[in-house]
């Protein structure tokens, strides 16, 4: 009961805090949006153009509120698209002590919905990485812990966004200490593709309008 009532008071504060005028809450706040490390440019660029909002709204984020993590973006991205509520709402629950589970049932964005090609309950890890279409008869809805959250939503905007296999995602997580790394991998080797194949449309262009004036 003290519980709910200190959630009610931190949620009141939260909704007045919202109520301010945006240049209020922003006033004195630097967010000027030179990031001089090119990884983590790489997965703020990466995320903007998944969930088609201008990155320099992606890097406000992160510097408006230091509080979220780089690997909590994407998840603020989620549950905005999907609750059609502002990141900076979710944001100011997140520091009002609602967990991310919490912030997703409040907007009815419920995780075996918009995971539900990449959640697997289970052993090792209690949350078993996998994709559900391969493992559906073994899968048991339950209650997802905050880091759960956080894996899922990074690895369905990886793999969705680079048309990758949730499995091969999970793998390279299990190798590398972040998303960022993971992002930065294949943002190199999407970007030498996406020019080689520009360059290599140009050239076919050329030729065959030189084709034509012969």
């Amino acid at each position: 009961m003290k519980k709910d009532t200190i959630k009610l008071i931190l949620l009141i504060l939260v909704i007045l805090m919202i109520a301010l005028p945006t240049t209020a809450r922003s006033k004195n706040i630097d967010v000027g949006i030179s990031i001089k490390d090119d990884k983590i440019h790489a997965f703020y660029l990466a995320i903007g153009d998944y969930y088609r909002v201008p990155e320099r709204e992606v890097i406000i984020i992160k510097k408006r509120y230091p509080v979220i993590y780089e690997d909590e973006i994407p998840l603020v991205m989620l549950i905005s698209k999907y609750g059609r509520v502002s990141p900076e709402t979710i944001i100011e629950l997140r520091r009002a002590n609602f967990s991310w589970y919490e912030i997703m049932i409040r907007y009815r964005v419920y995780p075996e919905a918009v995971f539900r090609d990449y959640i697997c309950y289970g052993p090792p890890y209690g949350v078993a990485w996998g994709y559900h279409k391969k493992h559906k008869h073994k899968c048991k809805i339950k209650k997802l812990k905050d880091r759960d959250l956080v894996e899922l939503a990074n690895i369905k905007f990886l793999a969705e966004y680079y048309g990758e296999s949730p499995e091969v995602i999970v793998k390279y997580r299990e190798k590398t200490p972040s998303y960022i790394e993971i992002n930065y991998y294949y943002y190199t080797n999407y970007k030498e593709k996406h020019d080689h194949d520009k360059k290599k449309k140009h050239k076919e262009k050329y030729e065959w309008e030189k084709k034509e004036e012969d």
